[in-house]
């Protein structure tokens, strides 16, 4: 999504993320995380300057350790 840019996003690219799930079966196996790391490097080289989710309950353990923050009723990752 763009938008025009501001002092949080000088880029005014804004990666959103929406519906990330793993199925019960293959959880905590590293899956959540490559997955997660090849979103931000794509958003990176896009130019994104920075990610937004919705995130459940049980991702915020996920986004929390790379870096994402609570804003509003979103988490936000400032690449």
């Amino acid at each position: 999504m763009e938008k025009p840019p501001y002092f949080g996003c000088p880029s005014g690219k804004i990666g959103l993320l929406s519906s990330m799930f793993t199925d019960p079966e293959y959880r905590r196996r590293g899956i959540a995380k490559e997955l997660l790391s090849r979103v931000i490097d794509d958003a990176r080289e896009y130019g994104c300057g920075t990610i937004q989710i919705t995130a459940s309950d049980m991702g915020v353990k996920l986004y929390t350790d790379f870096g994402f923050v609570h804003n509003g009723n979103f988490m936000q990752y400032k690449l």
